[in-house]
């Protein structure tokens, strides 16, 4: 394939708020990447069938849809591609991953079992957060519990996966709440959050999952439109209502609002009658 191949389409992001992960996004490619690693790196598509590369002395062929896993100090070569690959690769420090080995239990070095899985929990996880370096417009704790979770899934995968996690911490996940709740439209990190809590970032995901049934970066978005719907009653204009309660910009505002409340902010302040009138105590 020529380098300037027009079908091509390659982008590298790596803004400085995502703590030193970067990320390769392509379309359309047919390259034959030879690269070394001095990062985790895992590569996600949905159209990976047929690709075959060179490995640890082995060569892989992908069945499907899934994943390419590569550790630190390796090299791997693409041998074939046979139809043009759409995937996303996250490149993630070693640090990143020794700190979350130690915070589930996992000591030395992180060895990765394989180079291909077919899990589908990373896989998604990997490619949510290439869409999120693309869009731009994500919250940091969103970013930030979506890299848990790639970390956590990536170390099932090690030669010393993590055991069970601790059960459920009732309290943790109430001064997490109430902590989103007073700080609803600011930017609140994880690792924030992890230590008003008083667990491990991890247990923390899990618990406030199970007992909330969403993350918190969606609880806390959840908290946003149920001022923004008090806002917009009172008569404040939705410009205004969107940079007050913290989101990107208004566009982004205007995105939740419609798949929460299923107007948009311009209707329903102009008295949709289809609206549901539920209160923020609902969420305390």
């Amino acid at each position: 394939m020529e380098l300037d191949d027009p079908s091509e389409k390659i982008a590298w992001l790596h803004p400085p708020e995502l703590d030193g992960w970067e990320y390769l996004i392509a379309y359309r490619s047919r390259r034959l990447w030879t690269v070394y690693h001095e990062t985790y790196t895992l590569c996600a598509g949905p159209n990976l069938w047929g690709q075959s590369w060179r490995y640890r002395g082995r060569t892989y062929i992908r069945p499907g849809p899934g994943m390419m896993l590569m550790e630190p100090g390796e090299l791997h070569r693409t041998l074939a591609v046979p139809n043009g690959a759409e995937f996303k690769v996250v490149q993630i420090p070693p640090t990143a991953v020794a700190g979350a080995a130690a915070e589930l239990g996992v000591t030395g070095v992180v060895h990765l079992a394989r180079a291909d899985t077919d899990d589908p929990k990373l896989t998604a996880a990997v490619w949510r957060l290439g869409e999120l370096a693309e869009q731009g417009s994500a919250s940091r704790l969103e970013v930030q519990a979506l890299q848990a979770a790639v970390l956590h899934r990536m170390l099932m995968h090690a030669e010393r996966p993590p055991g069970a996690e601790k059960a459920d911490d009732a309290g943790a996940t109430r001064r997490a709440r109430d902590y989103l709740y007073d700080r609803r439209c600011d930017a609140v990190t994880l690792d924030e959050l992890a230590a008003v809590a008083g667990v491990g970032r991890f247990q923390l995901l899990r618990a406030f999952q199970k007992r909330y049934g969403v993350p918190p970066h969606a609880f806390q978005i959840q908290l946003r439109i149920e001022r923004a719907r008090t806002m917009l009653q009172g008569g404040t204009p939705p410009a205004v209502v969107s940079a007050e309660t913290g989101f990107y910009d208004q566009s982004h505002f205007g995105l939740h609002f419609r798949r929460i409340v299923g107007v948009t902010p311009s209707r329903y302040a102009h008295g949709y009658p289809g609206v549901p009138s539920t209160s923020q105590a609902t969420l305390r």
